[in-house]
C-alpha cells in the first residue's frame, strides 16, 4: 500500500469511471466475459454415483459366513463413494482412508469383528 500515490488512485477513478460508462450503454459485454471466463474454467469433476447394488446391500446378511479376504475381494468391485456409502449407512464408523482397496479392507474389518447389524431395530 506505501507504494500506491494520491495520482494512482486518481487515475484507478477515471478507469472505473470508464468502465461504468461502457457497461450502462452495453451490460451485455460484462455477461460475455463472464460467460467466456466460466466455459474456459476447469470443469469440476462429476462424484461417482452410488449404484443400486450398492444401496441394496446388506453387509452383514451377505458376509456372514466369510473369510474377510473374501469380504475384500467382493468389495473391491464398487467404487469409492459406493464404498464411502456404505461405511456411512451402516455407522461403520469413521476413516480418513480414501483409496478403494483400503476402504474395502476397512470395511472387511469392522464386518468380520461384529456378528449383525446392532442399529437395525434403533428408529
Amino acid at each position: 500500500m506505501s507504494n500506491i500515490t494520491k495520482k494512482d488512485i486518481e487515475t484507478f477513478g477515471k478507469v472505473l469511471a470508464e468502465i461504468g460508462i461502457a457497461l450502462e450503454e452495453n451490460p451485455s459485454i460484462l455477461l460475455d466475459v463472464l460467460i467466456s471466463t466460466n466455459k474456459s474454467a476447469k470443469p469440476k469433476e462429476d462424484k461417482e454415483e452410488v449404484g443400486d447394488k450398492a444401496k441394496t446391500l446388506n453387509i452383514f446378511d451377505e458376509f456372514k459366513d466369510k473369510k474377510k479376504s473374501e469380504i475384500e475381494s467382493e468389495l473391491s468391485s464398487f467404487n469409492k463413494e459406493e464404498l464411502k456409502f456404505i461405511i456411512k449407512s451402516f455407522s461403520l464408523g469413521n476413516t480418513k482412508l480414501n483409496s478403494v482397496p483400503k476402504l474395502a479392507e476397512f470395511i472387511a474389518d469392522q464386518v468380520s469383528k461384529r456378528t449383525k447389524d446392532v442399529f437395525i431395530n434403533q428408529e
